[in-house]
């Protein structure tokens, strides 16, 4: 038996039901009976089925599944464990899969499209990126490169209807952030000779100068406190951007807004950040025709009075100095030195202060800053000789009653008498003051009698070997008896010194010492060179450019006559100091 074309049958069910030869001889009858009735069975189930479906889907919109949640470190414990049986198997291939080996789109494609669709939330998310990115990683920002598109988006978002009520953006906090960006950003050259280039950065930034909130001080302004944030990264904007638009022009409005915020400003750092931008838009400028000829007495007598703040060398306002100093310098480049001058109040300021300058905080030693042993002067007349011995105090008088006479008696002339040359007593004195001091203690121990008067005399050349007694004839035919030699003390001394002094040819007593302290003795001159170690601050290099630039004018000579000496006197402090003022030093006259 042959067959011949053969193909698959497939009924309205979608399944196949078998070979059916395309010749009639080969069909059985009752085996197509038994399909048909098949057919029709499997068509009756599939309407009960959905008949069910229909109803439970009409009491029901929504189906609920009942699963129990997996805890988290369940499910990561289960991601863990598929993935490693998933990386170990190879029958795993992941080829042509939609996504695999795609990067998508870079973080530079993101950002751009995020700024085009202009959605709040994308647009908040990546000026916090930039924000971010622009302090932690500025180098991968290339505005001049793949991330240039980001000039127009920020320039745009830079303004804000608090500043402008014309401007499209009313989010401040968008103005914040695109501020603080920007100024991240210019701390970079390449950066910042883009920004300068872009006239609507400018143009907003000079709408930022121009706040009324900050000019009329409105601190009642729900946004007072966002606008002075505002002004701050602002003006750290200009100050890194002014190097590339000096010299300013006469009608620059960046200049001219500057001045009048330095009129009502008091910020320390807002000051400085002022000058500085403003001393950077005067390099290179003209006698006459530039911004710097708008510069009115207001401004120069408050930029000089900063100057007096080295009065306190314990303040730390060196930044705002050395500051004032450039500014003042920049000032005077084209000769502008006749409306500097022209002020009492500031050549007083100037021809005080900028000598002081050379060597401010500068750590030199002189004779009056460093311990040397300068001759210092002492009384040289001699103390009146007192009549009576001092007194003794009670530990030393019970050391003397300890001793046999007639040691006692010499160890107690010892400590209430010295030996002098041209000094004397008289016998009587010095027998009463012996008797009062032990009389009371005559008769309490064994050794408390007193010596005779004639042996107590005879004594006195035991305790004082250079002394003698002596009869002085009056001129009234009375006669004197003395010790020669002795004289009572100003002030004890205790035993030991007292022996000392009387055995030894060591006179130590008041005078003596005295004599001994006035004697002249020389002494080494300090050496100033000891001071070439220093190195000068910038602080002192800055006022001796000022200093060699007034200089050059016969108004700044007459203003430093006659302090010639001063400067000299510096020189000996720092002699470092030399090379930087030493063109001034010629143009002075003692």
């Amino acid at each position: 038996m042959s067959f011949k074309q053969y193909k698959y049958t497939q009924q309205p069910t979608g399944q196949f039901i078998g070979f059916s030869p395309n010749v009639a001889q080969f069909q059985n009858a009752a085996y197509q009976q038994q399909l048909l009735q098949q057919q029709q069975l499997q068509q009756q189930q599939q309407q009960q089925q959905q008949q069910q479906q229909n109803q439970l889907g009409a009491a029901n919109t929504f189906r609920v599944l009942p699963l129990d949640p997996i805890p988290s470190h369940e499910q990561e414990s289960k991601f863990i464990e598929n993935n490693r049986f998933l990386k170990n198997e190879h029958i795993f291939n992941y080829v042509n899969v939609p996504g695999a080996n795609h990067k998508g789109a870079t973080d530079a494609e993101r950002i751009q499209l995020a700024f085009e669709s202009n959605l709040d939330d994308e647009v908040n998310y990546y000026l916090t990126y930039l924000v971010h990115t622009s302090k932690e990683n500025p180098q991968w920002l290339n505005l001049k490169g793949q991330h240039s598109f980001l000039i127009e988006p920020l320039s745009n978002l830079l303004n804000c209807t608090v500043i402008d009520p014309q401007a499209q953006n009313i989010d401040m906090n968008k103005t914040l952030d695109t501020s603080l960006i920007l100024r991240n950003l210019v701390q970079d050259i390449d950066h910042s000779q883009v920004i300068s280039m872009n006239f609507k950065i400018r143009e907003n930034l000079l709408k930022i100068l121009k706040n009324k909130i900050i000019l009329n001080d409105d601190f009642t302004n729900e946004y007072f406190d966002q606008s002075k944030e505002l002004l701050r990264y602002s003006m750290d904007i200009i100050e890194a951007i002014s190097s590339y638009l000096a010299p300013a022009p006469i009608d620059d409005p960046i200049f001219l807004s500057l001045i009048d915020l330095l009129k009502i400003v008091e910020g320390r750092s807002v000051i400085i950040t002022i000058l500085r931008s403003m001393s950077r838009l005067m390099y290179n400028s003209h006698k006459t025709g530039d911004a710097p000829d708008h510069l009115d007495e207001e401004i120069l007598d408050k930029v000089c009075s900063y100057l007096m703040l080295t009065i306190n060398s314990e303040n730390d306002n060196d930044e705002l100095i050395i500051t004032s100093l450039d500014f003042l310098y920049q000032y005077l480049l084209p000769n502008r030195v006749d409306k500097l001058l022209s002020s009492y109040k500031r050549r007083s300021i100037l021809r005080r202060c900028l000598p002081k300058l050379l060597t401010y905080k500068l750590n030199y030693k002189t004779e009056y800053n460093k311990n040397l042993p300068i001759l210092k002067l002492v009384k040289r007349v001699k103390d009146e000789t007192p009549t009576q011995p001092p007194t003794l105090p009670e530990q030393l008088v019970n050391r003397l009653n300890v001793i046999p006479e007639p040691h006692r008696a010499s160890a107690w002339m010892r400590c209430s008498y010295r030996a002098t040359d041209d000094g004397h007593v008289t016998q009587i004195s010095l027998w009463r003051s012996y008797e009062g001091q032990f009389s009371k203690f005559a008769s309490m121990n064994n050794y408390g009698k007193l010596l005779p008067a004639v042996d107590f005399i005879k004594n006195v050349q035991h305790a004082f070997p250079n002394s003698s007694a002596m009869v002085i004839n009056l001129p009234d035919g009375s006669r004197k008896f003395i010790i020669k030699g002795i004289e009572p003390r100003l002030r004890h001394v205790d035993l030991d010194q007292g022996k000392l002094e009387a055995l030894t040819d060591q006179q130590a007593g008041d005078l003596g010492s005295e004599l001994k302290e006035a004697c002249q003795e020389p002494y080494q001159l300090f050496q100033y060179n000891f001071n070439d170690y220093l190195t000068l601050a910038e602080i002192n290099t800055s006022t001796s450019l000022l200093i060699n630039q007034l200089m050059v004018y016969d108004q700044g000579v007459e203003l430093f006559t006659g302090l010639r000496e001063e400067f000299v006197q510096n020189l000996l402090k720092v002699p470092n100091l030399l090379p930087y003022i030493y063109d001034a030093l010629n143009e002075l006259e003692y």
